[in-house]
């Protein structure tokens, strides 16, 4: 879901004149006019991500947008500490403006982050002589209720034609994910379009927040004849991983020195046996759908905040620092040991559960695990259930 946001965003700024560059610290950077954005995209956002996102602005300026639903308190402190801010409203309408403008023809004269955002001033919108702020809210949720997703299809009134290549000719096209209906697939069909393909007839769509099987039952027992001798069965686990990144920047001061702890990593820890795996999860939906084979949801064994803590622990650790310091009196050189750490309060962590689903296929004495994501076979059992050799 955050990654096609973020995909979104980096292309209305694009349209808009900005220049967009990856960074390795936050999700991408804009600039235009010689004026620098670092902008992040948070969820949950929280005082001390909000303040160690402040300052770490040295060159240019931060806009902090949140996707989710969030009080006016947190809102008015990313604001006190020198931020750009945009709630998902303020995001819903910026978006709007800018297929607008693309529309239009003007996208490139746009100021996405000079515009007032709709919950402070509304009538005061450059844009808003030709068409209605209500207007861009609807065609902003095309692209906002596809990537969000409310358990509902939805259908806005049907915008002008879009010329190919333009902001909204790529947000307006079907879906190739799944979506789940509230409402009877029949009476759904009555009222309103779904523009995702529809799943195969064989398919399960789970409630699940995964990456996608990208491998077939059939290539599955095919990689397996070289390391079972003889197949039995097959099963597809859905196994949870903690899916974490993190970011690290502080310094710490002994005497005259400056000691700079800073760095940044991610992974993925097994939430069944807590083992830290080099794999790495880019296409994280919020459903999945599965062939219809016998498969299993395994539930993870720790909760979230067991995950954090042994995180931290583990990213102290590696970037704590023993130095010594070597002072001389008279003829005599004197060494000193020091040992600088970070504190829990330095690092920018998060994490998320994200299921993989893992094809698991049997001989008569043993079977092999695969990743049905990337097809990579596994050296480790993924659970203590598996007669893994």
């Amino acid at each position: 879901m955050k990654q096609d946001l973020v995909r979104i965003l980096r292309d209305i700024f694009s349209s808009a004149g900005y220049s967009v560059t990856d960074s390795h610290k936050h999700d991408f950077i804009a600039e235009k006019n010689g004026q620098r954005t670092y902008v992040k995209l948070s969820s949950n956002p929280d005082s001390v991500e909000i303040k160690n996102f402040a300052n770490q602005m040295t060159d240019g300026e931060g806009l902090y947008i949140i996707t989710d639903r969030t009080d006016a308190d947190m809102l008015q402190y990313a604001e006190e500490a020198g931020l750009k801010v945009w709630d998902r409203d303020d995001m819903s309408l910026q978006i709007g403006r800018a297929v607008v403008a693309d529309i239009e023809g003007n996208a490139m004269d746009l100021d996405l982050l000079d515009s007032p955002a709709r919950k402070r001033v509304v009538a005061a919108a450059p844009i808003a002589k030709t068409v209605t702020p209500q207007s861009a809210d609807e065609i902003a949720k095309v692209a906002i209720e596809s990537i969000f997703g409310n358990g509902t299809a939805y259908k806005a009134e049907e915008p002008a034609p879009a010329s190919e290549g333009s902001v909204l000719s790529r947000y307006s096209e079907p879906s190739r994910e799944p979506v789940i209906a509230s409402a009877p697939v029949r009476e759904q069909s009555q009222q309103t379009e779904v523009p995702e393909k529809a799943l195969p007839a064989d398919s399960i769509l789970l409630n699940l927040k995964a990456v996608p099987v990208n491998m077939t039952k059939e290539h599955a027992i095919s990689t397996a004849r070289s390391y079972v001798y003889d197949y039995k069965d097959i099963m597809l686990k859905l196994v949870p991983f903690w899916k974490y990144d993190y970011n690290l920047s502080t310094e710490q001061r002994y005497r005259s020195k400056i000691v700079d702890i800073s760095g940044e990593g991610s992974g993925c820890v097994n939430a069944l046996n807590g083992n830290n795996e080099q794999i790495s999860l880019h296409d994280v939906r919020e459903t999945v759908a599965i062939p219809d084979v016998r498969y299993e949801v395994k539930h993870p064994q720790t909760v979230e905040e067991e995950a954090k803590k042994e995180l931290l622990d583990g990213i102290i650790d590696e970037h704590t620092k023993d130095l010594r310091f070597d002072a001389t009196q008279g003829e005599a050189i004197i060494s000193e040991h020091k040992r600088f750490k970070p504190a829990p309060d330095d690092i920018e962590l998060n994490v998320q559960l994200v299921y993989v689903p893992v094809w698991e296929v049997k001989g008569p004495r043993n079977s092999v695990e695969i990743n049905a994501y990337n097809s990579e076979v596994l050296r480790n059992p993924v659970d203590d259930d598996a007669e893994f050799v």
